[in-house]
């Protein structure tokens, strides 16, 4: 007996296998998210920083 997979609705979206590939920079999602929240993190240490420097 075989199995056969039924057919899409009218209007549905087709399968995008390279949404599940790696990012092309630093290899995962996960270290593109660290960058993001470092780089958040510096900049608010910046503006604090500067913040007190001259108030």
């Amino acid at each position: 007996m075989t199995t056969t997979k039924p057919p899409s609705p009218a209007g549905a979206p087709e399968p995008r296998p390279e949404l599940d590939d790696a990012p092309p920079l630093l290899g995962s999602w996960r270290n593109i998210y660290l960058l993001v929240l470092g780089n958040l993190a510096l900049l608010v240490a910046l503006f604090w920083a500067i913040t007190r420097a001259y108030a």
